[in-house]
């Protein structure tokens, strides 16, 4: 095994890493954002899919806003069934530009991650996260379920804005004697923690994925064994 093949390993891993870091072209965001409003409780509706939310039921997120004008995001889901396991993930959004405050970004272990604020309703209703790579969209509601005319709407909208909408997964409630009349998160909340790719954050449903960062990195590790056993 020599060291073509181990230059080519690298470079699948840095292509997993670009690919999924790469932005698409400009992407319009919602004007004129008021943070202090998308506090409280969020129930995703729908979201494209991210392998750390898989089999993700019931997800919901609470923001909180900061006396440093952050956001505070505790994402929960029960894992497998609407009853199943718990899964709670804090993070923390920082406006980088105060003159648009829709522009969020995660950190994410020390990298900055987009997470951008598309649209939200008339009452904050309703809001919509995206990412300019067009890999990452979920659909936000304050209530578990949202009008189907709203839903048409933001998809044409998302569509238009070059989202894949034909991939989107829309995402299970738990009944309503479980987390549902909860105002607050349920359980312990862990310090806010950072995952994912330097530009493709984990956002409201589940902010991010480890999937690209994790592929790369595997691949990297198998490279340089390669190249050990090659040497």
């Amino acid at each position: 095994m020599g060291r073509g093949f181990v230059w080519v390993v690298l470079l699948a891993a840095f292509s997993a890493l670009l690919g999924s870091c790469s932005s698409g072209p400009p992407l319009d965001v919602a004007s004129n954002v008021d943070l202090s409003r998308m506090q409280g409780k969020w129930y995703e509706i729908a979201r494209l899919p991210r392998s750390t939310q898989t089999d993700c039921h019931g997800t919901t997120a609470f923001y909180t806003r900061g006396a440093d004008g952050a956001l505070t995001l505790v994402n929960q889901c029960n894992v497998g069934a609407p009853t199943g396991p718990l899964r709670t993930v804090a993070m923390k959004a920082t406006v980088v530009d105060p003159s648009t405050p829709a522009k969020l970004a995660l950190d994410v272990g020390g990298y900055s991650g987009d997470y951008w604020i598309l649209e939200v309703g008339t009452d904050y209703e309703y809001a919509v996260i995206g990412h300019p790579s067009r890999a990452y969209l979920w659909i936000l509601s304050r209530t578990p379920s949202l009008d189907p005319g709203v839903v048409h709407g933001v998809l044409d909208r998302a569509q238009a804005r070059s989202f894949d909408t034909t991939q989107l997964l829309y995402t299970p409630q738990p009944p309503p004697d479980d987390r549902v009349s909860l105002d607050v998160p349920e359980g312990d909340v862990p310090p806010t923690m950072s995952h994912g790719c330097a530009t493709s954050p984990r956002g409201a449903g589940d902010a991010g994925s480890w999937s690209a960062l994790s592929i790369g990195f595997a691949l990297a590790v198998f490279a340089v064994r390669a190249r050990r056993r090659a040497t």
